[in-house]
């Protein structure tokens, strides 16, 4: 699962990064493997979403949240 299917105000644990030219830079803003993520907005539309990554709030567009893969579900 990527962070592009996380349900709003439920916290998840992030598993790795797929591979990109966006990689550096999403680990640079925080969003490592370990760390916690919780979505809090989405907007309409398929705008960009919201997250809370240790307390860190970081605004992706979907394509870059769905580089983010989540442990479980």
């Amino acid at each position: 699962m990527t962070a592009t299917g996380l349900k709003i105000n439920q916290t998840y644990e992030i598993e790795g990064i797929s591979a990109s030219p966006l990689m550096v830079r999403m680990m640079e803003m925080g969003v490592m493997p370990g760390k916690s993520i919780s979505l809090l907005q989405k907007a309409p539309f398929k705008g960009p979403m919201a997250f809370l990554i240790e307390g860190n709030i970081l605004a992706l567009r979907i394509e870059e949240a769905d580089l983010i893969q989540i442990k479980g579900s």
